[in-house]
């Protein structure tokens, strides 16, 4: 992997809202001892803190520490008991803001994603096309909790993708309660 196309840490130090759509068109890259695993970024949702009741980072505990920290690392949570889930942490430090990563293209190590999502698929992107499938495709669990996105486990890269602004689709978030203030809002941005 050339390293120099792996993002900076000043990449991440913006507000979620306004950087989740950069996102789109970087490389997710995911190394393991088996191997390596890449997928261009198709699908993200930015949770802001403190404007309404559906960011992780509006209350801070154990699970959400992370978020509190520099922007930068990822944070990784289970949901239902059954999947893992994970976001990229933004913005500056105290300032629990995240963008959770939803969907990906693979485009390199698919044979490898397709042994750790258990059982070989005929359309690779049916592996990462939801948050839960993609960490098990990408073998993302909590033993990634806190990792740096400049380290060498996992991190994302620019090769150079240009994504217009008319490209990007944006949404509600996905699997929010919609009784919660800011269920409705349009945070989720996708290709």
């Amino acid at each position: 992997m050339n390293s120099s196309f792996k993002l900076p840490k000043s990449f991440y130090s913006g507000d979620s809202t306004k950087i989740a759509p950069e996102f789109l068109g970087k490389y997710l890259v995911r190394s393991t001892p088996q191997g390596t695993m890449v997928g261009i970024i198709t699908e993200v949702e930015a949770y802001p803190p403190y404007v309404d009741q559906v960011s992780h980072g509006n209350k801070r505990t154990k699970r959400t520490e992370i978020m509190y920290g520099e922007g930068g690392s990822i944070y990784v949570y289970l949901i239902y008991g059954l999947h893992y889930l994970f976001g990229v942490v933004v913005n500056k430090k105290d300032i629990p803001d995240m963008v959770l990563i939803r969907g990906v293209k693979p485009v390199e190590g698919i044979d490898l994603m397709n042994k750790y999502f258990g059982r070989t698929v005929k359309n690779s992107e049916e592996m990462t096309k939801s948050p839960g499938n993609l960490c098990k495709a990408f073998n993302i669990t909590m033993d990634l909790y806190g990792e740096d996105l400049q380290g060498d486990k996992i991190w994302i890269e620019d090769r150079g993708i240009s994504i217009r602004k008319e490209e990007i689709r944006t949404s509600t978030r996905v699997g929010i309660n919609k009784d919660l203030s800011g269920s409705d809002a349009n945070f989720r941005f996708n290709l």
